[in-house]
């Protein structure tokens, strides 16, 4: 009877347990930043920005979340000191976890804000797309 009880608790604290490598599976759908590109886009077209202004939005967003996924992947180079004005990012700390997909739509999303009008909108994307990510386990 006590082996039996035994089996059963160990079953059940496995049970209780959350994968917590299961997230990074989840958040490197790069539907995230799809999707972060679409809205700007869509931003773009609704504050009916010139073709010129509109690449530069682009350019500067593709850049912001390129450069925050580079510490996932060392095969990434940085555009710093090859585009002007840009510098070095800030690296991750040693022995701190970081979710670099989350990392490169956060940057998209900060700068794209700061390039359109309606940041009401880019607002309303933001808590949504966050709420993904917190339902994805991040």
């Amino acid at each position: 009877m006590i082996r039996y009880a035994g089996i059963l608790l160990i079953v059940f604290l496995l049970g209780c347990t959350t994968n917590t490598e299961e997230y990074k599976i989840k958040v490197q759908n790069a539907d995230y930043i799809h999707r972060t590109l679409k809205k700007i886009t869509d931003l773009i077209v609704y504050d009916i920005f010139s073709p010129p202004v509109a690449s530069r939005i682009y350019a500067y967003t593709s850049i912001a979340g390129y450069e925050a996924l580079i510490p996932q992947d060392k095969s990434y180079s940085s555009f710093a000191g090859q585009l002007n004005g840009l510098e070095a990012g800030p690296q991750p700390e040693a022995g701190k976890e970081y979710c670099f997909p989350l990392a490169s739509v956060q940057a998209m999303m900060k700068v794209g804000k700061a390039l359109v009008f309606s940041e009401d909108k880019m607002d309303e994307f933001y808590t949504k797309i966050m709420q993904e990510f917190k339902d994805a386990g991040v």
